[in-house]
Parts: structure tokens; sequence; C-alpha cells
């Protein structure tokens, strides 16, 4: 690699870091408070896209947010909710503990890689350049390369929807699991729908994009995913934001979004 090349990557870290701090101080006031970097802002900034299918499914997790990014370490609403319920809830920070994060978000990515009683590895199976930190495993979710009962924790948000035979990923996230081991396993879902949308002859990107909402999803969840969860062995347990927030007994406005549950999967065996 050259000279050269690392030069213009270290400028370009440059730049980042210094728009970023410059949001941070163009956007700070009291309104809403992100948990994963600690600053206030007087709003949070959209994100997301719409489509369609998203409108007309009314797909929650999905489409175009306003209150939806960080300015500054640009988490979104679900990573806030998903780190809230571990910060506060979950303990996560109390306990000493073997965690799989799957395709992780980067902004969940920096603080729990940073967290000295957890054992913390990630993976995905999708390359998609820097997203991803380096040296993360590639595997196949469907297909995991892990022991049987390996992992306290299993995080994987909004990677089910992407895989085909979805139900071999929940049994291999089930078999990696310790029994009273938990899993977080958010997904867009419709509450438009009883039964989960998908149909495995849609293949072109268009396609998928037209019935699902987005090129590279193959299914939109409906009202039966706890009872697809539960028929794979996990005990259910669904929790409205507003609950997260309640159960963690703070006050202030973490933007997160009002509509979204957060479904963690027990394994009891």
């Amino acid at each position: 690699m050259s000279t050269n090349f690392l030069t213009k990557n270290s400028i370009k870290r440059k730049l980042k870091s210094q728009f970023l701090w410059f949001r941070k101080y163009y956007y700070q006031g009291k309104s809403f408070t992100c948990p994963l970097c600690g600053n206030s802002f007087r709003t949070m900034l959209p994100g997301g896209f719409q489509s369609d299918a998203v409108k007309k499914l009314d797909i929650i997790g999905a489409g175009l947010r306003s209150q939806n990014i960080c300015p500054y370490c640009l988490s979104t609403d679900r990573d806030r909710l998903v780190y809230v319920y571990l910060r506060d809830i979950f303990s996560i920070k109390e306990k000493e503990i073997h965690v799989l994060h799957v395709s992780p978000e980067p902004a969940l990515y920096r603080v729990l890689s940073t967290l000295p009683n957890i054992t913390y590895t990630t993976g995905t199976k999708y390359a998609e350049g820097t997203y991803y930190p380096s040296g993360i495993e590639f595997f196949d979710l469907r297909e995991l390369p892990y022991s049987n009962n390996t992992f306290d924790l299993v995080i994987c948000n909004h990677v089910l929807e992407h895989i085909e035979e979805d139900y071999l990923a929940m049994a291999e996230i089930f078999r990696v699991l310790k029994n009273n081991g938990h899993a977080v396993l958010q997904v867009p879902i419709s509450e438009k729908l009883v039964d989960t949308l998908e149909d495995p002859d849609i293949k072109t990107q268009q396609d998928r994009h037209t019935v699902f909402g987005q090129f590279d999803h193959v299914r939109v969840y409906g009202q039966d995913y706890p009872s697809r969860l539960e028929h794979i062995g996990f005990s259910m347990e669904v929790i409205p934001s507003h609950r997260v927030k309640e159960q963690a007994n703070v006050s202030v406005n973490f933007a997160l979004n009002p509509r979204e549950n957060l479904y963690i999967a027990h394994k009891k065996l």
C-alpha cells in the first residue's frame, strides 16, 4: 500500500472528524440526548428512505424518520433502542459475558468493543467496505462457525430480513446461545400483515424493492414474527420502545422510534 494512499486516507479521516465536531456544536441543545456518545442536541437528523412498499405496508423500522440520526456519532434510532436496553435493563456493563454481534452497527461497535468485561465477537455475511470494522469475521448466518452453547448474548439488528432461509439462521442463533442466553433480534415489521410476506421466486433487486421495500430484503415480517422464533425454541419477550425507556428509569429523550418494539429471544431449556 503506497504512502500516498495512506496520506489520503488520513486526510479523509481528519476531515470527517472535524466535520462531526462542527455538527456536534452546531446542533447542540437540550431536546435530545444520544446514549451512545452522550451528547445532547436541539434536533436529530432525518435518515432512512421511503418507498411505495414501505408506505403501503407501513413498515416499522423502515422508511424516512425525521429524528433518526445522531449528528455526532451517527447512531440510528434502532441503535439507540438496542443500546438503552443493553445498558440500562440488561446491564451489559456489569456482566462477564461472551457476545456475538452480527453485522455490527458502527455506533454500537464503537461502544461495545471497548467494554473490558465482555468477550466481543463480530461477524457478517456482507462485505460493505469501511461500514464494518477491520478484522471482522465473515460467515454464513445459516451455518455459524461456533460450537454449541458459546455465547451469552447475540445481537442481530435488522439482518434476518436479508436471509433467504431465515429459519436456519434463527436455529443457528439458538444453537450457539448458552442455556439462559439472550438474543436481541430486531427486524423491520408490518403490523398490517398477519403473516410474514415472502416469496422465494422474487429474486431481482427491482422486484424485491417493489414488493419488500428494499432491493436486498427477501421478506417483510408480520405479526407472526415472534411465533416464528418460538417455533425454533425461543421464549419471546416483546417490549415496546416506551416501556424500554420506562424500565431504564430515565427521563431524557433518546429519540427512539415510538412505534418500534424490542424483540428479545430467550433460550430456556
